[in-house]
């Protein structure tokens, strides 16, 4: 039973620091629910399922570019990028 309540704090302690993560890194751009068109270029990303969202944030990351947001998903792990997305999907 410990194990399992260790687990369910571990998970929100982790969704708390991609709210925080996201509302750092994204929000300026992508609003503070994920529900802004960031440059008149990305979709509000809350329209977006959790899976495009990863593509979309690894290929970003993965193709490099000079824009606000290459530089920030340039330093994101994999395991962030999975964070985010989940994150974004409690967002609708």
């Amino acid at each position: 039973m410990l194990c399992g309540l260790l687990a369910v704090s571990a998970s929100v302690a982790g969704a708390e620091d991609y709210a925080r993560q996201f509302q750092r890194d994204c929000s300026s751009c992508h609003g503070r629910k994920a529900d802004k068109t960031a440059f008149n270029k990305a979709p509000p990303l809350i329209t977006l399922s959790e899976q495009q969202a990863v593509e979309g944030m690894t290929a970003i990351r993965d193709g490099g570019g000079n824009s606000a947001a290459a530089r920030a998903k340039a330093k994101l792990t994999d395991e962030e990028i999975r964070g985010l997305a989940a994150f974004i999907q409690t967002q609708k």
